[in-house]
């Protein structure tokens, strides 16, 4: 059975279709996240990306607010991502029991594709205003940090295209898991910077999937 509260159900898919993202706490049975947030903490294999793309502003990430990166602006990301975790198997087990079956239920919409990565962010790491919309209908971002702190950054911000000021922070907290609906929505979205003095590297699960 889903790992999803009876209750919250109905909010769930509301929250999905009315405001194009919705967020599940606990989402994962306790022993199975911190399980996998174990394995994470003890993967060393960790390959480092940092991308800068002048031009993006102008076209693929193009957006008509002003309080958003204007065209003189350039996209810049800064992550790591591990391959020995996207091909643990035990991994690719809980995200084929979980996610999968909670990302078709939550979206009712025809998915084949999902593209899993495992992510980790350390201190100055970050993405700037981007949409997705073009990478899959729905994207995942699971949680697996035991602790954070609002003030250590890496706060996902999700934006609006018809409410310029509207801008809603998301804390990357213990076992949660949010979706965005980029088919229907062109939600912006950015993730802050990591602070200097964060005490951990931030860890999530990102799927991107058609």
């Amino acid at each position: 059975p889903f790992y999803l509260i009876e209750t919250n159900h109905m909010k769930v898919n509301n929250d999905f279709l009315n405001l194009g993202y919705t967020i599940i706490d606990n989402f994962l049975p306790l022993s199975v996240a911190k399980e996998l947030q174990s394995m994470y903490l003890n993967e060393t294999n960790w390959e480092f990306f940092s991308q800068e793309r002048p031009d993006h502003y102008k076209h693929v990430f193009k957006l008509d607010s002003t309080y958003h990166p204007q065209d003189n602006e350039s996209y810049s990301a800064r992550f790591n991502r591990s391959s020995n975790l996207e091909d643990n198997p035990k991994i690719k087990e809980i995200f084929n029991q979980y996610f999968i079956p909670q990302t078709k239920e939550i979206s009712n919409l025809e998915l084949t594709d999902f593209d899993m990565r495992c992510m980790s962010l350390n201190k100055e790491d970050h993405y700037r205003t981007h949409i997705d919309s073009y990478a899959g209908k729905v994207n995942i971002i699971y949680y697996i940090n035991e602790k954070w702190i609002w003030d250590w950054g890496g706060i996902l911000h999700i934006g609006s295209t018809t409410n310029d000021e509207f801008i809603k922070p998301i804390l990357p907290k213990f076992n949660r898991c949010i979706f965005l609906y980029n088919e229907k929505f062109n939600a912006p979205h950015f993730v802050s910077a990591v602070a200097p003095f964060a005490q951990n590297s931030r860890y999530s699960l990102v799927s991107f999937n058609k």
